[in-house]
């Protein structure tokens, strides 16, 4: 069996693809960068080896002007490099891949012809299924004596590139929050099946897809219900509802009210805080610790006292309790709970609220 002798170590060598990568983005003027199968991300000259620093580098642009290379190492895919730029002509794609293939070629010199390679372009639509393809190949070495290695190592890897996926997926959904938002549009926006995003978020978020996107929606119909005058019919469509009749039958399911009832009785509120479900979230976690880890990451001020010995929030921000007459409360999925906010968990919850208004409930 041949094999591919880099000339640098593994390290220097990745930093390598990424400057040279870097240098073609600022030449052809096409952002490009390069995902491997292996967690390892090469942008902007750098390269990032953590799910965390993946996450927070990784792009999330309008992914109908993407084109993306599939790259060959040592005979085997080995990732994909993905070129954002709308209106490219097919030739100046063919010349992308050209020196794009230069690049792998002459830092990894392989000894036999095809051994590194980078592939015909493909389109958005020709990905949506590599994740779980690469998982069911992975998977069907469970049958040789190696298994139990093998299982190991396929569910660790699993739940990494599922971490990574799913960050990917949220940051999608908040970032496209005012666009219809289907299982089978963001399962396409990130490079995954339906089928392997449906699953990868209820295992790692206890939530159902659907159902956290429409609290995700509703919440922030919420705020603007709140915090603007704006029209029911002109929120929904902020919102991606095409229909107002549809937007206000949906909030009305998660908030138990039509939007006009919700807006008058809040009309009190000052300040409200929406507190989206991440990957930071634990399913023991109560309110209380979500709320606070999200405050101090987002350096807003908060100030607690003990309330019959539980924590209580009387500040955040700038609005502090005024006796009996103003204060915080909190909401959970659109939902009022009459119990202090440490004694609720965020299990199969998707968004946390707190408002500042009047006739506050402690």
């Amino acid at each position: 069996m041949s094999t591919i002798t880099p000339n640098k170590t593994k390290s220097a060598l990745y930093q390598t693809i990424a400057h040279e990568m870097n240098q073609f983005s600022k030449v052809s003027q096409i952002n490009g960068y390069y995902f491997d199968l292996n967690n390892r991300l090469l942008i902007d000259g750098h390269v990032f080896t953590s799910p965390t620093e993946i996450i927070q580098n990784l792009p999330t642009a309008n992914t109908n002007s993407f084109f993306i290379f599939p790259v060959i190492l040592k005979n085997d895919l080995a990732g994909f490099i993905i070129c954002e730029g709308s209106g490219i002509t097919p030739e100046r794609i063919k010349l992308a891949r050209t020196f794009l293939g230069n690049i792998f070629n002459n830092a990894f010199k392989p000894t036999n012809p095809g051994e590194v390679a980078v592939l015909n372009s493909l389109k958005i639509d020709d990905l949506a299924n590599v994740t779980v393809l690469r998982k069911l190949i992975d998977i069907s070495g469970l049958n040789d004596s190696r298994s139990t290695t093998l299982a190991i190592n396929s569910m660790t890897h699993l739940n990494n590139d599922s971490q990574v996926n799913i960050q990917r997926a949220l940051t999608f959904i908040k970032s496209n929050i005012n666009q219809p938002l289907s299982l089978e549009s963001v399962a396409k926006a990130v490079f995954l099946s339906p089928s392997y995003l449906s699953k990868a978020f209820k295992q790692k978020l206890g939530v159902n897809f659907i159902n956290y996107v429409n609290s995700l929606k509703i919440a922030f119909a919420c705020e603007k219900l709140i915090t603007t005058n704006s029209k029911v019919s002109a929120i929904a469509s902020q919102l991606g509802y095409s229909q107002t009749s549809y937007f206000t039958k949906i909030f009305k399911s998660y908030a138990g009210m039509t939007p006009l009832v919700y807006r008058k009785r809040n009309a009190s509120v000052d300040k409200i805080y929406t507190i989206p479900r991440d990957l930071s979230w634990s399913s023991s976690d109560s309110v209380y610790d979500v709320s606070k880890r999200f405050f101090n990451r987002h350096h807003i001020p908060y100030y607690f006292h003990s309330v019959n010995g539980y924590p209580y929030i009387s500040r955040i921000g700038d609005y502090t309790d005024s006796g009996d007459e103003r204060g915080w409360i909190y909401t959970i999925d659109c939902g009022q709970p009459m119990a202090p906010a440490a004694e609720i968990t965020v299990n199969k919850k998707s968004v946390i609220q707190w408002t500042y208004a009047a006739a506050y409930i402690k």
